[in-house]
């Protein structure tokens, strides 16, 4: 499943670890609590013990209550506290257990039986707080939604994200010279992925720019014809619909931002 990455630890630990486990609207809650331990369970033939969430959207935190409430979690700060102020009336009564229980800003090294995993908060872009993971010996960099492979991207401006400061953010995950590369949504890639949606993110980087520069309206930003790195690009959807994720948002994001025409949710 896109997004979702159910990790065995090692050799010598009989132990796994999800990243991003993904609620499927389709499903009923209780359904998907009963189901999806069992299905890490026989992907790795262990008990999860360890949660990551790359970011705070729903479709990448909303599984987390089907897991066992001492379930260690872990996000960035800013994370958690985008699930606090944005997504609060999720987290009520025992699935405020699954939230979160270990924070850090910067950077956090795990060693995981014979394997060790960097989570990383490497700049700006989708959000203010996103993480990635690098797991090694594998050289496996998990990316969340700082990656949509093929995809237009959803560009959360009100959690602190910036198409502007995205750039920078994905030179960061190239300095891990990664063999392969997990995106948040879209097929397993490689470095070659991640350049690829930088040059889209580098175009939209300098409509928004342009915007700032000369007081362009949106639709004449709509208009303009630069935009030219997301040739194939296809939609988001979840349970097979559509949620908007299309050219016309991300240029109407790259306004909002080059005219800040937005206001910060957290």
């Amino acid at each position: 499943r896109q997004g979702t990455i159910v990790k065995d630890i090692g050799d010598f630990m009989p132990t796994s670890v999800t990243i991003n486990k993904k609620w499927e609207p389709s499903f009923s809650y209780q359904i998907f609590r009963t189901l999806e331990p069992q299905k890490a369970k026989a992907l790795t033939g262990s008990e999860v013990v360890l949660l990551i969430n790359t970011h705070y959207h729903l479709d990448h935190t909303h599984g987390n209550p089907a897991f066992d409430p001492a379930t260690r979690v872990i996000a960035t700060e800013r994370t958690l506290s985008h699930l606090k102020a944005l997504d609060a009336d999720f987290w009520q009564g025992d699935r405020a257990n699954l939230l979160p229980n270990e924070t850090f800003s910067d950077q956090l090294d795990l060693v995981l039986g014979n394997k060790t995993v960097t989570l990383k908060f490497i700049g700006r872009g989708h959000t203010d707080g996103d993480l990635v993971a690098f797991i090694e010996p594998e050289g496996a960099l998990v990316m969340g939604d700082l990656l949509f492979h093929q995809h237009y991207p959803n560009i959360d401006l009100e959690a602190g994200g910036s198409i502007q400061a995205w750039p920078a953010t994905l030179d960061n995950a190239l300095s891990f010279s990664p063999q392969t590369v997990i995106p948040g949504h879209g097929l397993t890639t490689d470095t070659d992925g991640v350049l690829q949606f930088q040059s889209f993110i580098e175009q939209l980087a300098a409509i928004s720019q342009t915007v700032a520069d000369d007081q362009l309206s949106l639709e004449a930003t709509l208009a303009l014809p630069s935009l030219t790195a997301d040739e194939g690009y296809t939609e988001v959807t979840m349970a097979g619909i559509p949620i908007g994720l299309n050219r016309e948002f991300v240029l109407r994001r790259a306004w909002e931002e080059g005219s800040g025409q937005f206001q910060r949710a957290n």
